[in-house]
């Protein structure tokens, strides 16, 4: 019952939504600056109750700089938890979107410490998780059977905070040892090219598939046909990679970071392993192929953790209701 309007820097045509493409005109991020005009206005013309800015350094600097009001921003993760601590000018754009937002939700609670840290008043944040549209990720009847080659799929895009090479070099080792396995990647970025070399130098050609971007119906599909799941991110807010794996009966492995712990307790539903440690990740995968058939009551549970905690429709109720709240204030 929303009438939405998506200003981006990326085209795109979504269903029932408006969608207005934003220029940089080829000067990068410096080019943000040249679409506050066009944002400006696109707001007058449309006029909206809400203006929620997702990922605070970039559209939620520039919805505070063009105090637009009432205004939330949406922290993703790298965005209050790396950029800021490496970059000046990305923690004084947090700051000014923090200081000028006013109300400020997180995708995941493990990630409220760092964003007060920033300078956000503590009584104006929430942490909603996007979560994962049960209905659409479904959990597939009968389960795989744990036989060989022993799928693997990770969704994680290929960028340096990724670390999906960490993948390939443990698939490496389990090939030395023996171990049929087949790898799926699905994503893009601008890595790509580096781990297709990476690929051909460690000889894996035969086991390690490119799928690059897929529908959400096919992704449902390709998720119910693996058997375990890997995220290598070295970080993340929410995970939504992770919880839609498990909503569909991959056994997940994950990096040993907040994001994870929140999902994974290691040896019981999954495996946790150190970042960008790929003899780690190796021995977890092999841990979990040992254990057979016998993960599949694990990944029922794990299903049902999802729709207990991460369910899609339950995070828009609470984003609903906060736009309410703000729009009454």
């Amino acid at each position: 019952g929303m009438d939405v309007h998506i200003l981006s820097f990326r085209e795109a045509v979504i269903e029932g939504v408006t969608v207005h493409h934003l220029q940089t005109y080829g000067l990068g991020k410096v080019g943000y600056f040249a679409a506050v005009p066009k944002i400006l206005k696109i707001h007058k013309l449309v006029k909206p109750e809400i203006v929620h800015a997702h990922y605070v350094s970039s559209y939620g600097f520039l919805a505070a700089l063009c105090n637009l009001h009432p205004l939330i921003v949406t922290a993703w993760g790298t965005d209050v938890l790396v950029g800021p601590k490496h970059l000046s000018l990305s923690r004084l754009f947090v700051r000014y979107a923090l200081r000028n937002a006013n109300a400020v939700t997180t995708v995941a609670e493990h990630m409220n410490e760092a964003v007060i840290q920033l300078g956000c008043d503590p009584t104006k944040m929430e942490s909603i998780p996007f979560g994962v549209d049960v209905e659409r990720f479904t959990f597939p009847e009968p389960l795989l059977r744990w036989s060989p080659p022993f799928r693997i799929l990770c969704t994680r895009n290929f960028g340096p905070i990724y670390c999906v090479h960490t993948l390939l070099d443990a698939a490496a080792i389990l090939r030395d040892k023996g171990i049929p396995i087949e790898v799926q990647l699905v994503g893009e970025g601008n890595l790509r090219t580096k781990l297709e070399h990476q690929v051909q130098d460690l000889q894996l050609s035969n086991c390690v598939h490119f799928l690059g971007h897929v529908s959400h119906q096919e992704l449902v599909s390709i998720l119910s046909a693996n058997q375990i799941f890997i995220s290598p991110a070295r970080s993340d807010g929410n995970n939504i990679s992770l919880n839609e794996a498990m909503a569909c009966g991959c056994f997940p492995i994950a990096t040993n970071i907040p994001a994870n712990q929140q999902w994974i307790e290691t040896g019981v539903n999954g495996y946790l392993f150190e970042p960008e440690n790929p003899e780690d990740l190796a021995n977890c995968i092999e841990r979990a192929i040992r254990m057979g058939d016998s993960n599949h009551q694990i990944c029922r549970d794990n299903r049902e953790l999802v729709e207990a905690k991460a369910n899609w429709n339950c995070s828009v109720e609470r984003m609903c209701r906060l736009y309410e709240k703000v729009t009454r204030a």
